[in-house]
């Protein structure tokens, strides 16, 4: 058995000083990955895979308990809400004596600095400590889902529904909507594209085909459509220009299936037909959007941390300099 004094404030000083040293966007996350290529380096923790699982879990207990915490301080501010408007009278009668108080402050204080004792496979011992058992359990989907993500890339950068089916490059959405059997000719059919959305109507019976807004800004201007096949059934294919063609579509329409724009990955036979601009800032998006995935800084955020470096480096040469010259 393993002790953790979870809320304990013995090291918060130390840790304190350790945290401030981490400066930047991301601070928590590099305080954090100190502590791990610690014990990685000094102490060998990470050998053993069961020591990563068991750090998952002790971080889902902390999810629980500051989610506890926040609903805590939640009811006592509406309690403090209730009790100013509570007459004075009222209050003195239901005031607790300094000998409650005192008891009281130091059970919450107590609570809060406790010490949970907990078994090898991180449950806690004490019974009272139950309600805290299912944030330690590890849920068998879950993990699975977060230790094995092998989901591809979405096919052609775009998704399926049963009303139509699209795919995207940077520069352009392409959507295959599904038309009625009634509906073989473009006069067959109401349609209107225009920059806030597209609606599609069957002249026949007035019934609506499909209706929705664009996620993002489009250029009307270079946007068209034709009446043609796909998958061997009859569409009306359109094709959507962006007006930002250096950002990914997560949806086709508002309110659609949703896509990971993260695991989207242009081929590079694609990347080399764009020009050296273009391609310079496609393979930049590509760079940050797998920097943000695995919490590290940006392209932007390694300029900005590299000049202040230089700017630290040029005052103390600086500083250095001066006190040679005065002594």
């Amino acid at each position: 058995n393993w002790r953790t004094a979870d809320m304990s404030t013995k090291h918060d000083a130390a840790l304190e000083q350790v945290f401030s040293a981490h400066q930047g966007i991301g601070q928590e996350l590099k305080f954090i990955q100190t502590v791990f290529g610690f014990m990685r380096r000094k102490h060998s923790f990470f050998t053993d895979d069961s020591h990563a699982r068991k750090v998952l879990k002790m971080a889902k207990m902390h999810v629980q308990r500051a989610k506890a915490d926040a609903k805590k301080m939640e009811v006592e501010a509406s309690n403090s809400k209730e009790s100013s408007n509570i007459p004075t009278q009222e209050k003195e009668q239901k005031a607790p004596s300094p000998t409650e108080d005192r008891a009281s402050s130091q059970n919450n204080e107590s609570a809060a600095n406790e010490v949970i004792e907990l078994d090898d496979d991180l449950n806690p011992i004490n019974e009272k400590h139950a309600g805290l058992k299912e944030a330690w359990k590890e849920d068998p989907k879950n993990d699975e889902n977060e230790d094995n993500d092998v989901s591809e890339a979405p096919k052609g950068n775009g998704g399926r529904t049963d009303q139509y089916v699209w795919t995207q490059t940077l520069k352009e959405v392409t959507m295959h909507i599904w038309l009625p059997e009634a509906a073989k000719r473009a006069r067959d059919l109401d349609v209107s594209i225009n920059p806030k959305g597209i609606k599609i109507s069957s002249k026949a019976d007035k019934k609506v085909v499909i209706e929705g807004e664009w996620p993002h800004k489009i250029i009307i201007d270079d946007t068209t459509w034709i009446i043609d096949e796909h998958d061997g059934k009859k569409a009306l294919t359109s094709y959507i220009q962006k007006q930002d063609q250096m950002s990914w579509w997560n949806c086709a329409l508002k309110g659609g299936p949703k896509i990971d724009t993260q695991k989207i990955q242009p081929e590079n036979s694609k990347l080399s037909d764009l020009d050296g601009s273009t391609r310079q800032t496609v393979e930049k998006m590509m760079f940050d959007q797998n920097q943000k995935r695995m919490g590290k800084p940006t392209s932007d955020e390694m300029k900005k941390q590299d000049m202040l470096k230089k700017f630290m480096e040029q005052v103390f040469y600086c500083h250095l300099f001066f006190i040679l010259m005065t002594t």
